[in-house]
């Protein structure tokens, strides 16, 4: 019998409150395109559907769907909590909307290596990645865990989820110095 293709669901996250930047991060053009559209052509082409976390109107010219959180003000886990919740899936493919230089080849490695509740990336710097993820859909129950106890640090989810953390290597051919580089100010703009 064959095996049954994974449905994957991007979920694009944009629901913050973008103090720094002093306008809507993701509606903010880089170069050529608004930071929004880098995160979603990094991870459409693997996606069966994608979904913008946001409660922001302006991003309907995008034509795709836009879930507000549930409960409002829970950061990251509440935008990924409500897109779970919304848009079952075994697997999520999950990016902020303030990452322009993130390629779609990493998230093909860390679909690879998806094996229990997530893949976490992990640069040279050591600092781990958990809006930049995969996660399986068996996270959601970490995710609803969190909000019912009200525990919306990231970092106190990932202990309670015991991810697999996926070490970028220079050596991978899609590698780039600011893979992870994250644009929330406008001086962050000019770098």
């Amino acid at each position: 019998m064959q095996k049954l293709e994974k449905k994957i669901v991007g979920i694009v996250l944009s629901g913050g409150k973008s103090r720094r930047m002093g306008q809507e991060k993701g509606l903010v053009k880089y170069q050529d395109k608004t930071l929004i559209e880098y995160a979603i052509e990094s991870i459409q082409p693997l996606c069966d559907d994608l979904v913008i976390s946001t409660a922001n109107e302006n991003y309907q010219y995008l034509s795709l769907p836009l879930i507000a959180d549930e409960i409002p003000d829970c950061g990251p886990i509440g935008g990924i909590y409500t897109c779970m919740k919304n848009k079952p899936a075994d697997v999520y493919l999950i990016i902020s909307c303030d990452v322009p230089h993130v390629p779609t080849e990493l998230f093909v490695e860390l679909l690879q290596k998806l094996d229990g509740n997530a893949v976490i990336p992990v640069g040279e710097d050591e600092r781990k990645q958990p809006l930049i993820a995969c996660y399986s859909s068996e996270a959601f129950s970490f995710f609803e865990d969190a909000m019912k106890s009200n525990d919306l640090k990231m970092m106190n989810l990932l202990k309670q989820l015991n991810p697999k953390y996926y070490k970028l290597s220079p050596a991978a051919d899609f590698y780039k110095s600011d893979i992870f580089c994250n644009l929330n100010s406008k001086d962050d703009m000019l770098k």
